[in-house]
């Protein structure tokens, strides 16, 4: 039987995969009712994958991997800007550094021996906050530098959450639920950091 560890990391792989074909084949959507109705069926998909999940493990398999390709779609035009402002290669080039991120952070979660279950009110209120500047943002125009440092603290944040849920992935039961769950958090995880990175960039090199 394979272990926590192993079903995460095959599902991870799977969603890593999925949510790039999504960016892919969404790189070009331009309509405002198809993005809004994408993100609809993104946030909707959190919760159902998880009763997916609950249902059986090919059934949460199947909702995981159609969620992924959704939110490929959902962030396909937001991505693409950034390819046509920096790059693919700059883009790329960050993808990369927030996997060494998260590769670095998970030995951390797993192995350094030290508890970091106390870490999650505390991040879930961080996010809280973070959620709120940014929906401020949708409506107001802010500085430069405050989102500079909106994106640095969206950083800090989503690094302690890899740190989070790589110690919950250390000590959580070896069931495909729980790991389709560990792997909806992390693949999470890694998108937000990216997006927050790719912001924090994009401000850097803004003329």
């Amino acid at each position: 039987m394979e272990s926590i560890f192993v079903k995460v990391a095959l599902l991870l792989t799977m969603s890593m995969l999925g949510g790039a074909a999504g960016t892919w084949c969404g790189r070009n959507i331009r309509s405002g009712a198809t993005m809004i109705g994408l993100g609809i069926a993104f946030i909707l998909g959190t919760i159902g994958v998880f009763f997916a999940a609950h249902a059986g493990a090919g059934i949460g398999i199947a909702a995981l991997a159609a969620w992924t390709f959704v939110s490929g779609l959902f962030i396909g035009p937001v991505i693409n800007s950034y390819k046509e402002e920096l790059g693919w290669q700059t883009v790329g080039g960050i993808f990369a550094g927030t996997a060494g991120v998260m590769a670095v952070c998970g030995i951390v979660g797993l192995f350094s021996g030290v508890d970091f279950s106390g870490m999650g009110t505390y991040l879930m209120f961080a996010l809280f906050g973070l959620i709120i500047v940014g929906v401020i943002g949708i409506f107001v125009r802010l500085s430069r530098t405050i989102n500079i440092v909106y994106s640095i603290l969206g950083m800090i944040i989503f690094s302690g959450y890899f740190l989070f849920d790589f110690w919950r992935l250390g000590h959580s039961e070896n069931t495909w639920e729980k790991a389709i769950g560990l792997t909806m958090s992390l693949y999470l995880d890694f998108l937000n950091f990216f997006l927050h990175a790719l912001q924090l960039y994009s401000q850097l090199h803004h003329k």
